[in-house]
């Protein structure tokens, strides 16, 4: 099994409440095969993802925000 670490960054289309990025975070975190999220300080609407691909697709991870009700995309770089 591949257990190689990718990471990818998530905008939200208006920036996150402190609130707002914990209730998405344990979301996020609750997923199998995510290592961490976090929000970026300087630009509270990207949130960063590292996680093994081999266990979660990135598209999974952006349909949960889009479940919670937030207008998300995935940032490709």
């Amino acid at each position: 099994m591949n257990n190689a670490t990718t990471d990818i960054i998530l905008h939200i289309s208006q920036p996150l409440s402190q609130g707002q990025f914990e209730s998405i975070a344990q979301q996020i975190n609750t997923t199998e095969g995510v290592i961490s999220c976090n929000q970026n300080t300087r630009i509270p609407s990207l949130i960063m993802v590292a996680y093994n691909a081999s266990r979660v697709r990135a598209l999974t991870l952006l349909n949960k925000l889009t479940r919670m009700g937030f207008n998300a995309s995935l940032v490709y770089l």
